[in-house]
């Protein structure tokens, strides 16, 4: 799995990745994204069915039918995808808040993002 390399094609710069959940579950990037800083969140699983990124791109590039030149455009419209409106820390902590009622990583979640957002100086 790498979201953070498709946010990273489509022009991002990924200053924090982190996962919650261990085969399944949320990550979160602060990233730097045309002259903005804020939050990008996702979901991912354990298969092709349940995961976005093992979906589109199995275990890499397929040297059979695409060149690299060809691997890195659709990494990078893959990773547009996410960066359409940056959120920012409290929201995205609040998203987290509101799923620990029945998800025992989000609390975690939530305080890792609003702490590193304050590290950040992230609104």
């Amino acid at each position: 799995m790498s979201y953070s390399k498709a946010l990273e094609a489509a022009g991002a710069k990924v200053l924090e990745f982190a996962t919650f959940g261990s085969w399944q579950g949320e990550w979160v990037a602060l990233v730097e994204y045309k002259g903005e800083v804020g939050w990008v969140q996702g979901s991912f699983g354990s298969c092709s069915h349940c995961d976005a990124f093992e979906s589109e791109f199995g275990w890499g590039l397929d040297e059979e039918s695409e060149t690299e030149v060809q691997y890195q455009a659709r990494l990078a419209s893959f990773g547009e995808s996410y960066l359409d409106g940056l959120m920012t820390t409290e929201l995205t902590a609040k998203y987290f808040d509101q799923a620990a009622e029945w998800d025992t990583d989000s609390a975690g979640a939530a305080e890792w993002i609003r702490a590193t957002g304050l590290s950040y100086q992230v609104q």
